[in-house]
C-alpha cells in the first residue's frame, strides 16, 4: 500500500525502487536488526514472566535497554558474570561503541532477567 503524505517528498522525484532498495539507500537495517532483538526479549518477557517486572528486574531492563552509559559503566566497574554467553571480543567492542553495546545488552537482558527467571520456575 502507498500512502501519499503532503510532508513525503519522495513522490516528487520522480524515482521508482522497491521496498529493499529504499531500506538498503536510507540504511535502516541496522535499526531493524535492533527492532528485531527488542521484540524477541519482549516476546520472552511476555512467555515468561507476564506482567509487569519486579522491580529490581524492571531496573535492569530500563537500565540496560535505556540507559547505555549506565550500563556501560556497571558492566565495565563491576564486569559480566562468568556464565555469561558474551564473548571478550565484544565486551573489548562495546568500550568504544554503542551498537555493540546494546547488542550486550539485549544478551545479557535476555540471559540474566528472562533466561534465569524461567530455570528458577523449574
Amino acid at each position: 500500500m502507498i500512502i501519499k503524505e503532503t510532508h513525503c517528498l519522495g513522490f516528487d522525484n520522480g524515482k521508482e525502487q522497491t521496498v529493499r532498495e529504499w531500506i538498503t539507500e536510507e540504511d535502516i537495517e541496522p535499526y531493524n536488526r535492533m527492532n528485531d532483538m527488542l521484540m524477541e526479549i519482549i516476546s520472552l518477557k511476555n512467555q515468561i514472566i507476564p506482567g509487569e517486572l519486579d522491580i529490581k528486574s524492571g531496573y535492569l531492563f530500563r537500565t540496560a535497554l535505556y540507559d547505555i552509559d549506565a550500563f556501560r559503566s556497571q558492566i565495565f566497574s563491576n564486569g559480566i558474570e562468568p556464565d555469561s554467553i558474551i564473548s571478550n571480543d565484544d565486551i573489548i567492542s562495546a568500550k568504544q561503541d554503542d551498537t555493540a553495546l546494546l547488542r550486550i545488552a539485549f544478551s545479557w537482558v535476555k540471559q540474566n532477567i528472562f533466561l534465569k527467571a524461567s530455570s528458577d520456575k523449574i
